[in-house]
């Protein structure tokens, strides 16, 4: 009986050792999900067609804000056939961003604008956060019927309060990419555990890459 017992037990351990070999040497489970260029500009479409229109205060270089002219920018469906939109273009996320707004400013008054600015949007993996982020960064604004010399300025007021205000934006969490799946014939269930996720942009679409672990659950 003391044989049995000695070996059942070494054959218990080997199967648990086993088990935990396999699972180290089992290759990392990789999903992927493709977003195309039409995907990302259904989702514009739709937040404007639902949503209020995003604002931003301007409040750097002296602006004012009073009730008759508040200092701020609105981003808009479209501004003199410049629509806001999102490209693929070389490897990279870039936008056309229309807008209106107006600046109050004690020597110069209120003045209203409206135009269009390129910008980027970089993705990145913030392994303090466990999220994927964006980050905004407007490389150029195009003002209509407005001094170019207002162009620095306002660049530099816009940029500005997307940096204190919004970036980085958190797109995903490894928290909200994960999920559970029961598995009723097996007696139990599988969590699929995020562990990672990258991005990759090609000329057409973006693709994330999700690395997961499956632990009993």
């Amino acid at each position: 009986m003391l044989f049995l017992a000695a070996v059942q037990t070494v054959t218990a351990q080997e199967s648990a050792a086993t088990r935990e070999r396999r699972a180290a040497n089992a290759a990392a489970a990789e999903a992927t999900v493709t977003i195309n260029e039409q995907f990302l500009n259904s989702f514009l479409t739709a937040m404007f067609d639902n949503l209020s229109e995003p604002s931003m205060p301007l409040t750097m270089g002296g602006a004012q804000s009073t009730p008759q002219c508040p200092s701020e920018i609105h981003l808009k469906r479209e501004v003199n056939g410049t629509r806001t939109a999102v490209h693929f273009e070389n490897g990279k996320i870039v936008g056309s961003l229309a807008f209106a707004g107006a600046y109050s400013a004690s020597l110069m008054g209120c003045i209203e604008f409206t135009g269009w600015a390129d910008a980027d949007v970089n993705l990145d993996y913030d392994a303090s956060r466990h999220a994927l982020v964006a980050r905004f960064q407007v490389r150029d604004i195009h003002l209509n019927n407005t001094p170019a010399i207002l162009n620095g300025p306002l660049l530099g007021m816009v940029q500005g309060t997307i940096d204190r205000r919004y970036n980085p934006v958190e797109l995903f969490t490894l928290e909200k990419l994960s999920t559970r799946v029961d598995i009723q014939p097996a007696g139990g269930a599988l969590q699929l555990r995020a562990k990672e996720v990258r991005s990759e942009v090609t000329p057409s679409a973006v693709t994330l890459h999700i690395i997961y672990e499956f632990v009993k659950g």
